[in-house]
């Protein structure tokens, strides 16, 4: 019973190294005891070990043409899975927004000013991740997904993980390529007789990643063969079609409206059969929305219909900047509660005609549950107070796929899951901190 305890310990290596070597420094370099310092000093050795055991390596995509906005190789984090998991796979994209502006001309700016960044190059890198939420080796607080392989894709095309323009465009001096669809392509020939053999594959995202696994999840379903169970859960990957509040450019208009006139001249978004109904708008090729009409695999939806993104940036209301709704006047509310409605309506209208599909739809307001501490939070229950966690739902539905059993969303409005909604922005960063 104590080596089960010690090697759990070991294995939630996120917050105890941090424990570890503060008391380390703290206690330990002040005692006397020789062999007692000795003895801790292995213990830390070994929990480092057990967590570069565990981290992603990073990898560069072998494509030549698969470029970050700067010109630098497009790369992903992969993670190699074992014993039951050793055939599974997760293939993830990275979030982070998207290039835009009021015109073409400023999101040509605006794609200039991100490759000079993380979400625009690979140059400063990092040769290893960490990754926690749904990435966690521990099988204690993962158990699902524990010892699945999983390719982490980076994010840093700024249009969405798609797109793909031959020359690059010149701004400032500078130029900017356009490659996102190569850097996806590039990674899935990789693995792609690894992914042609697995038992299950499952395309996921948080944020601008969300929506990338609405958009490839149709690809990655048709490359694969039938024998492959290929399932969906992009995580805060709904952005609406929607109108602000002020009456000011919308969503739509600031960002896939100008960047497709930079990165999808030269071809389509990945699903065709979306593009094949809608030659004359295929900018609804990238909304989730009119998407998932065209996507023939199991989704399990993880979104707040009260998604703290969408509120400020699409709806163009900054009365929740706080995590609550509690500063937003009646005529506010009523403007968030429609799209409350809208966004539900999306859901519940896949669901309803599936048979297999899922959901994780908290009424609090949050964007992105999987990377993180969220994923296990107890804070976050669908109903309030049900033990329903993000990782206990997703782990019923990944295992035997039913919409009666795994739908989970909120059948009340905000702030009546109380568990979740008297969280503040403050406890949400120091979750972030946390992890």
């Amino acid at each position: 019973m104590i080596l089960q305890y010690f090697y759990q310990f070991l294995y939630s290596y996120q917050q105890n190294i941090r424990i570890l070597i503060i008391f380390y420094i703290i206690f330990i370099n002040k005692l006397f005891f020789q062999k007692l310092r000795y003895l801790f000093q292995y213990i830390l050795l070994l929990v480092l070990m057990v967590q570069l055991a565990h981290c992603a390596d990073l990898k560069y995509t072998q494509d030549p043409e698969a470029l970050c906005l700067d010109g630098t190789p497009g790369s992903y984090y992969l993670q190699a899975g074992s014993d039951t998991g050793a055939n599974k796979w997760i293939i993830f994209f990275q979030g982070g927004g998207w290039i835009g502006g009021s015109n073409v001309e400023s999101t040509k700016n605006s794609a200039k000013s991100r490759s000079q960044g993380d979400l625009g190059s690979s140059k400063n890198i990092q040769p290893t991740a960490n990754k926690g939420g749904m990435f966690s080796r521990s099988a204690s607080a993962n158990p699902a997904f524990y010892n699945w392989n999983y390719i982490y894709v980076n994010y840093c095309d700024g249009t969405g993980h798609q797109g793909y323009a031959k020359d690059p465009i010149i701004v400032g001096g500078t130029n900017i390529y356009f490659r996102g669809e190569k850097i996806v392509k590039s990674i899935l020939t990789t693995h792609l007789a690894q992914l042609q053999n697995a038992a299950s594959v499952l395309v996921s995202g948080c944020s601008a990643g969300g929506l990338a696994a609405f958009t490839w999840t149709q690809y990655v379903r048709e490359l694969l063969p039938q024998s492959v169970k290929v399932f969906s859960a992009p995580d805060s990957g709904i952005f609406l079609d929607y109108a602000t509040y002020d009456g000011s450019i919308t969503y739509k208009n600031t960002y896939q409206l100008n960047f497709m006139q930079l990165a999808n001249v030269e071809v389509d978004p990945p699903n065709a059969k979306c593009v094949a109904d809608n030659q004359g708008e295929k900018w609804k090729c990238l909304f989730s929305q009119y998407l998932i009409k065209y996507t023939d695999t199991p989704i399990f939806f993880v979104q707040s219909p009260y998604d703290s993104w969408c509120i400020p940036n699409i709806l163009k209301l900054n009365c929740g900047s706080d995590g609550t709704l509690t500063k937003c006047d009646e005529k506010q509310r009523q403007f968030i509660e429609n799209h409350y409605n809208v966004m539900k309506l999306v859901m519940d209208g896949r669901i309803e005609q599936s048979k297999v599909d899922g959901a994780f739809a908290p009424s609090c307001l949050q964007h992105c549950f999987l990377e993180g501490g969220n994923f296990n939070n107890g804070v976050f229950n669908v109903p309030g107070g049900s033990g329903n966690t993000i990782s206990k739902t997703m782990q019923d539905w990944i295992n035997n796929p039913n919409s009666t059993k795994d739908t989970h969303i909120d059948s009340v409005n905000w702030p009546n899951n109380q568990q979740c909604s008297r969280v503040t922005m403050d406890t949400f960063l120091q979750q972030e901190i946390e992890e």
